[in-house]
Formats: C-alpha cells, sequence, structure tokens
C-alpha cells in the first residue's frame, strides 16, 4: 500500500504553518525555507519537489508513518483528511482529490 498522492502541491505550500512541528524532535528537522506564504523553496514551477529523492523526513509519510503508533492505513487516512483540508484552503480541492485509499 502507497499513499494515494495526487500531487497537488498543498503540502509544500503550507509547509511554515507546520514550523512548530520541526522542533519536536530531531528527525523532523526541516532545512530549507519557506516565503511568507508558506510555500517551501524547494517546488519546482512544475508543482513537484526539487529534492523528493532526499526529502526531509516530515515530507515523506511513510518516514512518518514510523513515529506513530497506528496502522499504515490508519495513519494515510488521517493524512488524506489533512490534505483535504489543505487543498480546501487552496480552492483545488475538486481537482485533486484523493478517492480512494
Amino acid at each position: 500500500m502507497s499513499f494515494p498522492c495526487t500531487s497537488c502541491g498543498a503540502c509544500c505550500r503550507h509547509i511554515g504553518d507546520a514550523k512548530d512541528i520541526f522542533n519536536t524532535k530531531p528527525e523532523y528537522s526541516f532545512p530549507y525555507s519557506w516565503d511568507e506564504s508558506g510555500k517551501c523553496e524547494m517546488l519546482g514551477e512544475d508543482n513537484k519537489c526539487k529534492v523528493y529523492d532526499n526529502r526531509p523526513t516530515i515530507c515523506d509519510i511513510d518516514k512518518m508513518n514510523k513515529f506513530y503508533k497506528m496502522s499504515k492505513k490508519k495513519f494515510y487516512k488521517m493524512n488524506i483528511k489533512a490534505c483535504h483540508s489543505l487543498m480546501k484552503l487552496d480552492g483545488i480541492y475538486e481537482q485533486f482529490k484523493i478517492e480512494k485509499l
């Protein structure tokens, strides 16, 4: 099972909103900056991560799941809800909505 990401980029445009998480554990460190809107500097014009293969732990849902004591399916469902919330904020929900797990 893999996370059904639709590549909307909403999480990357709101990384600044997660800044409080970065200070909770060293493994959540985030080496990149973001602009005043919260958009990560590594989000490319093509809506893809410029450092995807070496992205920080907080940007890798499967690595993050290792820190939580819940099933992968439950963790994915929790993150889908968060994705949908960010998509709604960006006005892209209908276009990028995650339909199935």
